[in-house]
């Protein structure tokens, strides 16, 4: 039997576990990983969250985004009150310097990517998001 493998499956690894070492080096200092930093940078850009819209925008299920949220609240990143998860001031510090590790990241990483090629890319994986929230739509309405 034929083993069927979708096509960019060791690229986006590859992508992803990239991303996570470059930012895991570059917020070392601030003892936080690449898994936290992501639940700072959603905070940062969204402002105070419930865990379950946490968990929606993270792309995560509600029991990691618990162990998240109780990970970065022992390192005092973030705080909640009335059901609300909010950063702490050096929660912002940290979720600041994500933002301008992370569009280095990307300067360094498109930096041989012309402009074309790259709006060939875009418009690619725009489908196949699409056609990916289509299905889990679909999924959810089926589970009603």
């Amino acid at each position: 039997m034929k083993k069927i493998c979708f096509p960019l499956k060791s690229e986006i690894f590859s992508l992803k576990k990239s991303f996570e070492s470059y930012m895991n080096d570059k917020l070392k200092a601030f003892e936080v990983t690449a898994g936290q930093t992501q639940f700072l940078h959603i905070l940062y850009k969204e402002g105070a969250l419930k865990q379950s819209a946490l968990s929606k925008i993270a792309e995560c299920d509600k029991s990691y985004t618990h162990r998240m949220v109780r990970e970065l609240m022992d390192k005092n990143l973030v705080q909640t009150s009335d059901d609300l998860v909010n950063l702490t001031e050096q929660g912002k510090v940290i979720a600041k310097e994500f933002d301008k590790y992370s569009l280095s990241w990307h300067q360094l990483l498109l930096e041989e990517v012309d402009k074309e090629d790259l709006e060939t890319i875009k418009r690619v994986l725009e489908k196949i998001s699409q056609k990916a929230q289509r299905i889990i739509n679909n999924m959810e309405k089926k589970d009603v």
